[in-house]
């Protein structure tokens, strides 16, 4: 039967034989049965992933692929999954070709592998592990998820989202949140066509770089009403101004510039984020790819996409709206859950929580905007005094 994906047709597909030759009568007779056909299983794919040019071995377990199949000898076979996880097949004995593949379905995507070649004789089980080249995971098939990590060398590769094999001991700096290369921000766009990488999209950092400061000068406004402060001189004072700013890296430099004295005093978000991925603030391991802006605060609208590209809300609505701010119900343990969905399983990444507020590089007048994850379950999306001390900064980076 070639369609073995239900235990049923599985079974089905089985034949058990007994052939045996008794030359005087008995009264019982002793019968042993024997499987005319070869049972194949699959129990994982060894896949080799070209990262960059840099090979990584590893083995997915099936829990990651689907939709096995196998074709031998021009036939093909739909396998059954079995309670263990591995796939199987029962099929005629023969010989195997190097022309017999292995097709299944791994990140919604098809590939064919070949297997070991072998004799397929009756009665006899026989486990293939298939084995295929993935050219996968360049920097230019980023995806959101996607764990951004750092070699050797000191440049920045990708590692699939959903690879939970490779978390561990994984080189990891950050997650993909956005491959949306317009929202990079004009700046930080700048500093890559300077260094010669093509855009690809934005990371947010495992970690936070403060869990308490201030953003700034309290009721200092930055563009003197619109006078200069570039890239400050448009406050972000609207709703669809939060949206469309994605001047991140371009605000957190202006500030690290013209307020270099009083950083540690005043401008306390800045300072650390000047500092993460540096020996002195204790997170050298994170420190930014050299194919990379390096890190910074992340802008009003680049928040927006980690809360809706990582967090599931759908903030499409609030585009749009010439409201000063919004609270939306119910929407922080949403976020919050989903976006820890991507940090839980790295080792040392700090996951998110409710009761908790973060400043952007963005700014409002003479107050600061902030993304809040309130604990009555409200995601705020607003502004307020720049010398609050107790939101947190979680720094993004371009690549």
């Amino acid at each position: 039967m070639s369609d073995q994906r239900s235990k049923d047709a599985y079974r089905a597909s089985d034949l058990l034989v007994w052939n045996q030759t008794y030359e005087t009568p008995s009264t019982s007779l002793k019968i042993e049965f024997e499987h005319a056909y070869s049972s194949v299983l699959l129990p994982s794919v060894n896949i080799t992933c070209k990262i960059d040019g840099a090979e990584a071995a590893t083995q997915y377990s099936n829990t990651l692929i689907s939709d096995v199949s196998v074709t031998l000898g021009g036939n093909p076979y739909s396998a059954y999954k079995a309670s263990d996880g591995s796939y199987r097949i029962i099929t005629a004995s023969q010989s195997m070709a190097t022309s017999d593949r292995c097709f299944f379905t791994y990140n919604a995507k098809t590939y064919s592998s070949a297997m070991s070649a072998t004799t397929l004789a009756a009665n006899t089980r026989y486990t293939l592990a298939p084995g295929l080249d993935l050219d996968e995971y360049s920097l230019d098939k980023a995806k959101v998820g996607d764990l951004y990590c750092k070699n050797s060398s000191g440049e920045g590769y990708l590692i699939p989202g959903d690879a939970t094999a490779l978390r561990t001991g994984a080189n990891c700096i950050g997650i993909v949140y956005s491959t949306d290369v317009s929202r990079i921000g004009a700046a930080a766009t700048s500093v890559l066509s300077d260094k010669s990488v093509t855009p690809h999209g934005l990371v947010m950092a495992l970690t936070n770089a403060s869990d308490g400061c201030r953003w700034g000068e309290y009721n200092k406004d930055e563009n003197n009403n619109g006078s200069d402060g570039t890239p400050f001189k448009d406050n972000t004072s609207t709703l669809q101004k939060q949206y469309n700013n994605v001047d991140g890296y371009g605000e957190t430099h202006w500030i690290m510039e013209n307020h270099s004295s009083n950083l540690e005093s005043t401008y306390t978000a800045f300072f650390h984020a000047n500092r993460y991925g540096t020996a002195d603030s204790g997170t050298e391991k994170y420190a930014a790819p050299s194919n990379t802006t390096g890190w910074f605060i992340p802008s009003m609208g680049q928040w927006w996409d980690i809360v809706s590209n990582l967090g599931g809300i759908d903030l499409t609505g609030y585009r749009n709206s010439t409201e000063n701010k919004a609270y939306i119900s119910d929407a922080a343990p949403i976020a919050v859950a989903n976006m820890n969905k991507y940090l839980e399983n790295i080792s040392g990444a700090t996951t998110f929580q409710q009761n908790t507020y973060f400043w952007p590089s963005s700014e409002c007048g003479g107050d600061a905007c902030f993304v809040g994850f309130s604990s009555n379950g409200n995601l705020s999306l607003s502004y307020g005094d720049k010398n609050y001390g107790d939101c947190r900064v979680r720094c993004s980076l371009a690549f």
